[in-house]
């Protein structure tokens, strides 16, 4: 079932905040608006703070949405109240504020960061103005609107109007000082009245569950007879690539065991369903790769056959009926693996499987360090709230308990090896290995092209000498000659195709530079990083690894199988 996720800001200032009465029935009014919309099943995150926190918390509890996580700034506060099922929120995340304040950080501006990154919409009690300090109620605003995220307002001086401001709505060039002016000069053409149909639009909830409909679909469909053909085809068909590899590349590379997964992280709930979620689609990606790459070699290497097949006559005239039937059975064959591919979109699925799966990879190691994709941009962002992997961290929620000094050193320790230390030395080794099949693939073309030449010039020889001596050269060897030719060709062509095709040197060299940037990213560390170091560099690395995911995948076009 879809999880939608809601963040919650709201004053707390009595002056800021009215009278209690109308700003509840303005809360009352938003979430059973968010019902409305068809949002089944939510959980609200809030900093659980006194004032419009705990009304909010009590309204939710009263619409029955779902459960309620708190996020508090410090380690230990004496105000916050009880976590328990039966209180205001069943569970919390510890933030350790005062470490940030020693990094000459806000830990209210970085709590309020954490709600509103991983939600999908922002309710807040607003008056409109802008924040009298950092990590106030006008920057959960500005946070939300520069991620993406549409915003709910309840005005508490009109808490009767639900206002929907929609990023789609704003500017490209959105700019939250600019906007409050505009606001405050009475200039809200671009703000709605909320209404279920504008909010379901908003939370793409249409899409989402249409989504969750097909996955449900494609799971029933994807048992019987086809599953097995499938499985016995990977047991061996599909395991051409991986042997080409081993075969032409060698080994991989030496690799360093990481860090093993922290007890007390592994057996976090949202842990486990990130966990899962990349696992699976990681496989799907793994399995559709063996297909797609496999097909090429096989395609390459029906072509080469076809054309030593088709030229055998010139040796063997006998062969000639035998060697038409051979090579039509390949060229039908490959054509046949070709279409089928080309019709199922297969190097796209790959390519959309591949890039969920890192996608997974990357939210599950920034989940344990409070960070997540979205908050690696740096700029608007039109998100599609029917993303998978979107939804997948949505049900996972936050991580629970404290950020105290221990958790974060461990789960910091094996996030920072997932996303730096452990990629670069899998990009080195990656860049080894396709940097050797690259020269060999480069040394067959040019051993062919060598022995072509010898072939041709050694036949000119002896023709001529056959010819002063008034002799006739043995039919075999001008069929010899025949073939040379033929093969030659097919084989160079081979070579060109499996090089444009998967890319080895072009992956060889971009591996390469990409475990350099990450090893200076490891460096720049130091021994002992804070939170914010750990954070920073996370997003960093994230922003690389999303930036080397979205190059691959804009080459999808060129991964279509060649048609030998």
């Amino acid at each position: 079932m879809v999880m939608i996720q809601v963040a919650f800001a709201g004053h707390n200032r009595a002056n800021d905040l009215g009278h209690h009465p109308t700003v509840i029935e303005g809360l009352d009014a938003a979430f059973r608006l968010l019902r409305d919309a068809g949002a089944s099943q939510a959980r609200l995150l809030t900093g659980l703070a006194t004032g419009a926190d705990e009304l909010a918390a009590d309204a939710w509890r009263r619409a029955g949405l779902g459960p309620t996580h708190a996020v508090f700034p410090f380690l230990d506060d004496p105000d916050a109240p009880p976590i328990s099922p039966e209180g205001l929120a069943q569970t919390a995340t510890w933030l350790d504020g005062a470490a940030t304040e020693l990094n000459g950080r806000n830990p209210h501006l970085r709590q309020t960061r954490l709600i509103v990154e991983t939600s999908d919409l922002l309710v807040v009690v607003w008056t409109g103005e802008r924040a009298r300090g950092a990590g106030g109620t006008a920057d959960a605003v500005r946070s939300a609107l520069e991620m993406g995220l549409p915003v709910l307002w309840i005005k508490p001086s009109a808490p009767g109007l639900l206002r929907l401001i929609r990023p789609e709505d704003l500017p490209s060039d959105f700019d939250f000082t600019e906007f409050l002016e505009a606001l405050n000069a009475g200039h809200t053409a671009h703000i709605e009245t909320a209404s279920p149909d504008n909010l379901r639009a908003a939370l793409n909830l249409d899409a989402r569950k249409a989504d969750e409909v097909a996955e449900a679909r494609s799971s029933e469909a994807s048992t019987g007879w086809w599953t097995r053909l499938d499985n016995w085809l990977h047991g061996w068909l599909w395991k051409t690539y991986g042997a080409f590899r081993r075969a032409v590349g060698g080994p991989p590379g030496p690799w360093t065991e990481g860090p093993a997964v922290p007890a007390d992280l592994a057996s976090q709930p949202g842990f486990v369903i990130l966990t899962q979620a990349y696992l699976e689609a990681d496989r799907h990606a793994n399995r559709l790769a063996a297909v797609h790459r496999s097909e090429q070699i096989l395609l390459v290497f029906a072509m080469v056959t076809a054309a030593l097949v088709g030229s055998s006559p010139a040796v063997w005239p006998e062969l000639k009926v035998s060697a038409v039937m051979v090579e039509l059975m390949l060229g039908l064959g490959a054509f046949w693996v070709w279409s089928s591919a080309a019709q199922a979109r297969q190097h796209e699925r790959w390519s959309e499987e591949r890039a969920l799966a890192e996608q997974l990879r990357l939210e599950r190691a920034g989940w344990a360090l409070g960070v997540s994709l979205v908050s690696t941009h740096t700029k608007p962002v039109r998100r599609e709230h029917g993303d998978v992997g979107q939804d997948t961290l949505r049900n996972a929620g936050l991580p629970e308990g404290r950020f105290d000094p221990d958790r974060v050193r461990d789960w910091g320790r094996w996030a920072m090896f997932e996303l730096v230390n452990g990629q670069s030395a899998y990009h080195r080794s990656l860049s080894s290995r396709d940097g050797r099949i690259a020269h060999r693939i480069h040394l067959v073309e040019n051993t062919s092209f060598v022995l072509l030449l010898i072939i041709l010039s050694s036949y000119l020889v002896v023709h001529m000498a056959m010819h002063a001596l008034t002799g006739e050269l043995p039919h075999w060897v001008s069929g010899v000659v025949t073939m040379a030719s033929t093969i030659v060709p097919a084989v160079a062509a081979a070579t060109m195709a499996l090089e444009a095709k998967l890319e080895f040197n072009e992956q060889s060299e971009r591996s390469q530079a990409i475990a350099e940037r990450l090893d200076k990213l490891a460096a720049s560390l130091g021994e002992a990083p804070s939170f914010s170091d750990l954070q920073g560099a996370a997003r960093t690395a994230m922003r690389w690894h999303l930036a080397q995911e979205s190059h691959w995948r804009e080459g999808a076009g060129r991964r279509r199988l060649f048609r030998p």
